[in-house]
């Protein structure tokens, strides 16, 4: 080894070459990498959906969920199957194994699904997909002085623009219904012309077609013969002749019925700030930037509202503003770090030697960059941490070689041979030290569920910034300062150094070489110290006077307040209540305004959506308020001391069946319990046990659990006598 070490410390130009090179391809490298929230992860999610019109959550188990997971049983890859039976609608979740060929175990689950014949009459066919990555980038709401008729178009239209820039391929749309076209006919028009539903029905489904007859062959070509008879309005189907008469009179759908356009009755409308709203969703997928999507949406937004008046577009959440933060906090810290290197060993050597261990900095970066691009890592909040945690530790090794090399120096050797000698000399301990640390992040690479699947990629960062920090201290920086001033002879020491030298030799032999010998003397007490403060910090962490977590909270701008009554409770029973909790977090906001000194709100708009909420329900008898709040760094205060505020302020809710305050952590609940068995009475019986008694603990909010009851439904059977009028059960 002390022969590789000569050879570059004895030609530089070896060093030089390597330097440059890295440094190149990492400034390429970081220069071509994309940006993502969170790391992507490769698909190992498989969904099995089908639906079954008219089922019963027990008819969905027992005619589709369950024949699936039989099926799907013993198929190699597969870690776990997870099903939910609800009404009209069933799912089957399967986690594909660490390892395993995910394209594999899609197909394998395809065939053995198709093999099933046995499917309800009703059910629509299985549909079976990989689950993709999808990262979340804006989340936008459009609001306007209009109907929502006139908001879905220009909604739409924006979605379509938005669609057509090259950075977007995935823009959703929220709070808009599909529209539907609704034939209204009175008994006494179908009495009058001795009509019938299925009549008018058969006439509108016959006329409003697009169809091909086939084709015509002459002599010069061939001529296709098609129909467009497909309507998109409702002042177009009023046209439809529903019977033709003998005398040539016709009746027309406009004569008898009332046609006109309406939303679809399943509950899916948005409000902001009490007004109707869109909300659009804008996401990445794993070939894009994040930033480049943020900011050409941004763009499109203000160009946007300065053509449109009365309708305009806000951002309501904007994921790339904590990774803007997390990357300026990097810029900072390393900024500081370099400051720190050179003015503190420039003080205790000379600023030659400290600006070439700085340079170990931006030497291991580049170089981490050059593997995380070859691994395929993003710059993401994982990987952007993993850069935070490393780059206060990266020129310690720098630091340690530099100043032995100065050492070595000073006591008389030549500048090469101080160089080798010195390099060597530090080659076990910090090679040491490095692998100590490179240990401790190797466990990441071995984690399983949610967290091993993209912890890894902060690990990765630490352990290849840190053996880059190895290749600079042992092979760059001995020679650069061999063949630097900073290891040259001086005539005559300036007066700065000589009394920068005074000063820390006093700071040696007069402050610090007494207390060393105190300690010396004093073994006991230097050693019981340390271990009575160790000693000390369990007691505290065992007496619960400092909490423990398994992942920080990190507080958002965003509040949920999810809701969900009774199964079958009407949209208007559900968006009554959520009313009621609109105008207690205007009134909480009020409060926390007149306390604060700078008098600002701190709740900026709510938006309120009925049909679904972020606890996996839908429904017109679930909803959600999104409270968007006060930037945190202006803020001053947790959400989740807003929440409580706002739980105080609503009360209880008789009606609410479940009802949650503020956001979860991205990896479950703080308290998770499953109840597995076979008997759902049982199940349900030990539910309500088990929830009553938790509710019982004071520190807990908020208990809550995943079984949806189905709405209320009439269960009809035949009398004997309907046997002798001749009935069936489909008759009734």
């Amino acid at each position: 080894m002390k022969k590789v070490l000569s050879f570059f410390v004895r030609y530089p130009v070896c060093t030089n070459v390597l330097m440059i090179s890295i440094m190149g391809f990492g400034l390429l490298s970081w220069s071509n990498m994309k940006y993502s929230f969170f790391p992507i992860i490769p698909p190992d999610i498989i969904i099995i959906e089908v639906e079954f019109r008219g089922g019963a959550p027990e008819e969905v188990e027992e005619g589709v969920v369950l024949k699936i997971e039989e099926n799907i049983q013993g198929i190699e890859g597969i870690e776990r199957v997870t099903s939910v039976s609800s009404e009209n609608f069933g799912r089957v979740t399967v986690e594909v194994m660490k390892g395993a060929d995910s394209d594999k175990v899609l197909q394998d689950v395809k065939n053995a699904v198709d093999r099933i014949s046995s499917f309800p009459r009703n059910s629509e066919k299985p549909v079976i997909y990989e689950r993709k990555y999808r990262d979340d980038v804006l989340f936008l709401v459009m609001i306007g002085e209009t109907d929502l008729f006139n908001l879905k178009e220009v909604a739409e239209g924006m979605r379509d623009d938005l669609l057509a820039l090259p950075e977007i391929s995935q823009v959703d749309m929220y709070g808009l219904p599909r529209l539907e076209f609704s034939v209204e006919v009175s008994e006494a028009m179908l009495r009058r012309y001795l009509l019938t539903f299925d009549e008018i029905a058969a006439a509108v489904a016959a006329t409003n077609i697009n169809i091909s007859g086939g084709t015509v062959q002459t002599r010069e070509e061939e001529i296709l013969i098609r129909t467009w008879g497909r309507k998109y309005y409702a002042r177009e189907l009023q046209g439809i002749v529903v019977r033709g008469n003998p005398d040539g009179t016709v009746i027309r759908l406009g004569d008898i019925a009332t046609v006109r356009e309406k939303w679809e009755e399943i509950p899916d409308k948005v409000y902001y700030n009490g007004r109707n709203a869109v909300k659009i969703k804008v996401e990445k997928t794993a070939d894009e930037d994040i930033l480049a999507i943020e900011r050409t949406v941004k763009e499109h937004i203000a160009d946007f509202n300065e053509k449109h008046e009365g309708v305009e577009v806000y951002v309501l959440d904007d994921r790339t503003v904590p990774l803007k933060q997390r990357m300026a906090l990097l810029s900072r810290n390393g900024l500081i770090g370099l400051m720190l290197v050179l003015g503190l060993l420039g003080f205790f050597l000379n600023l030659r030697l400290s600006f070439w261990v700085a340079v170990g900095l931006p030497f291991s970066f580049a170089g981490m960059f050059i593997v995380i691009m070859m691994v395929g890592i993003t710059i993401n909040v994982i990987s952007l941490f993993g850069m935070i945690l490393v780059v206060g530790i990266l020129v310690d090794d720098a630091i340690v070689v530099g100043e032995n090399i100065y050492s070595h120096y000073e006591r008389g050797k030549p500048a090469l041979c101080a160089a080798i000698d010195g390099t060597t000399e530090m080659l076990a301990p910090v090679f040491t030290s490095v692998l100590t640390t490179i240990i401790a992040f190797l466990p990441f690479f071995f984690l399983g569920g949610f967290l091993g699947k993209f912890i890894w990629n902060m690990a990765l960062v630490v352990i290849s910034a840190l053996v880059f920090s190895l290749v600079e201290a042992f092979f760059i920086l001995p020679s650069h300062l061999a063949h630097s001033k900073g290891l040259r002879p001086h005539k005559k020491d300036s007066t700065i150094r000589t009394n920068i030298e005074k000063a820390i030799s006093f700071l040696t032999y007069r402050m610090y070489a007494p207390v060393l010998r105190a300690a010396l003397r004093h073994k006991w007490i230097t050693v019981i110290a340390p271990a009575a403060f160790v000693m000390m910090t369990v007691g505290l962490l065992r007496g619960g006077f400092i909490g423990a977590s398994f992942f920080p909270f990190i507080d958002l701008d965003i509040l949920p307040v999810n809701l969900s009554l009774v199964a079958g409770r009407q949209e208007q029973d559900t968006d009554r209540i959520l009313q009621q909790i609109e105008k207690a977090c205007w009134e909480v906001n009020k409060e926390i305004k007149a306390e604060r000194p700078d008098g600002k709100d701190v709740i900026k708009g709510i938006m309120r959506e009925i049909g679904k909420n972020n606890l996996g329900e839908s429904g017109s008898h679930t909803g959600k308020l999104l409270v968007m709040l006060l930037s945190g760094e202006e803020r001053q205060m947790d959400s989740f001391l807003i929440a409580n505020r706002i739980r105080d302020k609503v009360g209880p809710i008789p009606e609410a069946q479940k009802i949650t305050y503020g956001n979860f952590s991205m990896f479950g609940k703080p308290i998770s319990v499953s109840l597995l068995g076979n008997s759902l009475k049982e199940l349900r019986r030990a539910r309500d046990l088990l929830v009553e008694e938790l509710k019982n603990f004071n520190e807990l909010e908020d208990v809550t659990d995943t079984d949806e009851e189905g709405r209320r439904e009439l269960s009809i059977t035949l009398k004997p006598r309907a046997n002798a009028l001749g009935l069936k059960l489909q008759d009734v």
